[in-house]
């Protein structure tokens, strides 16, 4: 791509960046949702540790266990951009039409507009979201194993998994192409990969069996692998692996989500002249 269609593309980057900026209720709830839900799920792991035996519960003492919640609570929220909504508005409200006939590639304008939403979340709440929670891990409940050079990795893999996200949004988002029940879609897709990422428990407590399907799917990449980075839990052999199954997992989805999109656009009927 030259550097003229790059500069083109990083309006759309630019204006969903402004469009987290410009609702900033909406980023304050946000803010208070996360806070609420690390410390309902942070007492709720309290009680667990209480009662059980051991100290360790899934590879994970408590403190360790207290910063993965806040983690993967903000992981989750900065990667959750909304490229399966606005295909599913593009095409309920008819501006699918009239997207298509810009001269700008349509997965392009969707993908840096995610990006850029991504950056906006991850910056202005994402950041000092983690070092408030880290502070209070730190010196609130002991935590440490906590290296900076865990901390500078853990950014790449929270791009790699918010470029995950926007892949997986824009192959499901075909559906709404075919389908009036996108909200359907849209929930029950979001409940599945929060699942099989970790996003609600650790992958660690799973079955062996399980850890071991899910190691060949791209879904541990969303939140479990850069939880894993930021925590230290992670050897540079596992690290260096994961970018590379994710860059992966994103290629090859990128190229599947292409080819259901020229079978997608084949329904679109544009009304008027």
């Amino acid at each position: 791509m030259s550097r003229g269609r790059v500069k083109k593309y990083l309006i759309f980057a630019r204006s969903g960046a402004q469009t987290v900026l410009a609702y900033r209720g909406a980023i304050f709830l946000w803010f208070l949702g996360s806070v609420i839900s690390a410390v309902l799920m942070g007492l709720l792991w309290w009680a667990i540790y209480g009662f059980s035996p051991e100290p360790t519960i899934g590879g994970f003492v408590y403190p360790q266990m207290l910063m993965y919640v806040i983690l993967s609570a903000v992981v989750s929220e900065s990667i959750n951009t909304d490229t399966m909504g606005e295909i599913t508005d593009d095409v309920k409200y008819g501006l699918i039409g009239m997207r298509l006939m810009k001269p700008i590639n349509y997965r392009l304008q969707l993908g840096f507009a995610a990006m850029g939403a991504f950056a906006a979340r991850f910056i202005i709440i994402g950041i000092p979201t983690i070092a408030v929670g880290s502070l209070v891990a730190v010196f609130g409940f002991g935590l440490g194993g906590i290296q900076w050079y865990n901390v500078l990795l853990f950014v790449p893999a929270c791009v790699l998994s918010a470029l995950m996200f926007d892949v997986f949004g824009f192959l499901f988002g075909q559906l709404a192409f075919r389908t009036q029940a996108m909200f359907g879609v849209m929930s029950i897709s979001q409940i599945v990969m929060s699942f099989l990422s970790g996003g609600l428990v650790p992958l660690s407590l799973f079955p062996a069996w399980a850890q071991t399907a899910l190691g060949f799917t791209p879904f541990p990449t969303l939140i479990a692998t850069p939880v894993n980075i930021f925590l230290g839990v992670a050897s540079w052999q596992e690290i260096l692996i994961s970018f590379a199954v994710s860059a992966g997992w994103i290629i090859v989805l990128n190229l599947l989500a292409h080819l259901v999109y020229k079978s997608s656009v084949r329904h679109v009927v544009v009304f008027g002249g």
